[in-house]
C-alpha cells in the first residue's frame, strides 16, 4: 500500500477533510479525497514518522493562521494566473464602472477598490496600471486604495514583491511591458508607479469578518472577486455574496468569474451587460436589483490601441492552474474581443486541422437580442426562438444552455446535451455540460463530460483557440479541465 492510499484508508482522514473544508471554505475537495491525500501527503514527506492523528492534532493546535496550516493551503490553492486576464472585464470596468465612481465621487475624491482572491498580485496590479493609463488627469489629488488579499501568504509575499516570469505578462503589447515594467533578467518588475496605490494582505474569505475597515475592506466602489466562489459550497457562496454586497456603496460595481453568475448573483445585484461582458451593480437602499440595465455602446469603451502586435516573449512552463473553470462564449471574436485582444498579441500559431467552429446564427452575435434592452425574459424567449428556427445548429443550442444556466431556469442540461449531439467535438460544451452537472451534485457524468472535453482538445496545439471561447486557448482549457482532475488521473 502506498502512502497515498494509507492516508484515504487512515480513519482521521475525514476529520482532517472536515476541518480543512471547514476553516477554508474549499468545497472543491469534498469529492476529491485522493486530490486532498496528495497533498496532504507532500506535507508529510518530511515528517515520515508523523501519523494522521498528531498531524490533525498539530493544524487543530495552529489554526489557519499557523505555518503548518499556511503551509497545508498553499498546496492545496496553487495557483496561476496573469496580467489583463479576460480583459474584456476590464474594458467593462474602463468603460462604464470606473467613468460612474469619478462621477459619484467628485466631492470625496475618494476611490476604494478590492481585488479578493488576488493570487500572487497581477489582477490588483493591472488595476493600478489600467487606472493610470486611461484615467490619470481625472484622478490627479484623488486618494485611490486598491486592496488585494488572498487566504494563500506565499501568494501574498509574492503580489508584494511584484516581480514575475514572462508567463504572467504573456501577450502584452510591448509598449505596456516598457511602459509598466523593469526588466530583471528572465523577470519583469511592476514600475514603483505602479505600485504606490495597491497593497496586500493574507484575508480569509470564509472566516473574516466583512465589512473589515481596519484593512481598508468597506465602503468599497469596486469590488473584484474572480473565480473564487465556485470553489466553495452553496451556504458558502451565498453567504459570501451577502458579505460582498455589505462592503459595497450603493450604486457599487462587483466583478465575478463567468460560472459565478446566476440567481444568486441577480438577487443581489444588477447585470450591466456590455460588449463581451457582464458587471454587476450594487442597487440603491430600497431599490431592487433591474433585471439588466442598458448595454453600453461600444463608442464608450476606451481604445486599447498598442502598436503592431509581436510575438510574445518565451513563456515559461505553466504551472498548475488555480482558478476554477470559466465559461467563456464565442470563438468568431466579437468586436469587444477583438478590443480586448489588442492589449496582448495575437500571433497564435496556425494548426492544421483547426477545432469545430461551428458558424454562429444569423440573428445577434450574442444570440440574446434583448438582453441589451434591458428584458431578460424576452432574451430568453429569443434565444429558445432561435434555437426552434436553428434545431440543427450547435452554437444556438450552446449559447441557450449558457443563458439558461445563468437565469436558472429551463434545462440548460437538455440544451448542452443537445449541442453535443449535433457537434460531438465541442469541447465547451462537454465542458459546460460537465460543470452544470457538478453544480448539481451529480459527479459521474460530470467527471464523464469534463474527460470527454480533455480528450477533445488533446490533440491541439496550445495556442489554437477554443470554438465558441471568446479567445480563450486550447492550453488554457486544459488547464482548466486538469484542475479537476488533479492527483485523481494521469
Amino acid at each position: 500500500m502506498n502512502r497515498i492510499d494509507a492516508i484515504l484508508r487512515d480513519p482521521v482522514f475525514p476529520r482532517i477533510k472536515a476541518a480543512v473544508i471547514g476553516a477554508t471554505g474549499l468545497a472543491y475537495y469534498a469529492d476529491k479525497d485522493a486530490a486532498l491525500a496528495e497533498r496532504i501527503n507532500r506535507r508529510l514527506s518530511d515528517k515520515p514518522t508523523l501519523g494522521l492523528a498528531a498531524y490533525l492534532a498539530q493544524l487543530a493546535a495552529e489554526g489557519p493562521t499557523g505555518p503548518e496550516y499556511q503551509a497545508l493551503i498553499n498546496e492545496l490553492t496553487v495557483g496561476e494566473t496573469f496580467f489583463f486576464r479576460y480583459a474584456e472585464q476590464f474594458e467593462a470596468l474602463c468603460a462604464v464602472a470606473i467613468p460612474e465612481c469619478l462621477r459619484r465621487n467628485r466631492e470625496s475624491r475618494l476611490l476604494r477598490i478590492w481585488s479578493a482572491g488576488c493570487s500572487i498580485g497581477p489582477e490588483a496590479y493591472t488595476l493600478e496600471i489600467l487606472l493610470k493609463r486611461h484615467f490619470a488627469d481625472q484622478l490627479r489629488d484623488w486618494q485611490v486604495s486598491i486592496v488585494g488579499t488572498d487566504l494563500n501568504a506565499s501568494f501574498i509575499e509574492t503580489a508584494r514583491r511584484g516581480v514575475y516570469g514572462n508567463w504572467a505578462v504573456r501577450g502584452l503589447d510591448p509598449a505596456v511591458l516598457a511602459e509598466c515594467f523593469d526588466r530583471q533578467g528572465d523577470l519583469w518588475a511592476v514600475k514603483p508607479r505602479f505600485r504606490e496605490w495597491t497593497s496586500f494582505s493574507v484575508f480569509n474569505l470564509v472566516d473574516g469578518p466583512l465589512p473589515n475597515y481596519p484593512r481598508g475592506l468597506g465602503a468599497l466602489d469596486v469590488v473584484l472577486c474572480r473565480n473564487v466562489m465556485i470553489y466553495f459550497d452553496e451556504p458558502t457562496r451565498t453567504r459570501l455574496l451577502d458579505n460582498l454586497h455589505e462592503v459595497l456603496v450603493p450604486n457599487g460595481w462587483l466583478v465575478v468569474g463567468h460560472a459565478e453568475t446566476g440567481q444568486q448573483v441577480n438577487s443581489l445585484f444588477t447585470p450591466v451587460p456590455v460588449p463581451g461582458a457582464t458587471i454587476y451593480r450594487k442597487p440603491r437602499p430600497g431599490c431592487a436589483p433591474a433585471t439588466a440595465l442598458p448595454a453600453a455602446p461600444m463608442a464608450a469603451l476606451p481604445a486599447f490601441t498598442p502598436s503592431v502586435p509581436v510575438e510574445p516573449p518565451p513563456a515559461e512552463s505553466k504551472p498548475t492552474e488555480s482558478k476554477p473553470p470559466e465559461p467563456k462564449p464565442a470563438q468568431k471574436r466579437s468586436t469587444a474581443t477583438d478590443s480586448a485582444a489588442r492589449l496582448r498579441a495575437t500571433t497564435a500559431k496556425p494548426t492544421p486541422a483547426p477545432l469545430p467552429a461551428p458558424q454562429p446564427p444569423t440573428a445577434s452575435p450574442a444570440g440574446t437580442p434583448a438582453v441589451a434592452d434591458g428584458d431578460r425574459a424576452a432574451a430568453l424567449d429569443a434565444c429558445i426562438a432561435l434555437a426552434e428556427r436553428n434545431r440543427l445548429d450547435p452554437v444556438v443550442h450552446f449559447r441557450l444552455g449558457l443563458l439558461e444556466e445563468e437565469l436558472g431556469v429551463g434545462d440548460p442540461i437538455a440544451a448542452f446535451k443537445r449541442a453535443l449531439y449535433l457537434d460531438s467535438d465541442f469541447a465547451l460544451a462537454d465542458y459546460h455540460l460537465a460543470l452544470a452537472y457538478w453544480r448539481r451534485g451529480k459527479l459521474a457524468p460530470a467527471q464523464r463530460h469534463f474527460r470527454n472535453a480533455r480528450a477533445t482538445v488533446a490533440a491541439h496545439d496550445a495556442t489554437e483557440l477554443v470554438a465558441e471561447g471568446g479567445g480563450l486557448t486550447v492550453a488554457e482549457l486544459r488547464s482548466m479541465i486538469d484542475l479537476w482532475f488533479s492527483g485523481e488521473e494521469p
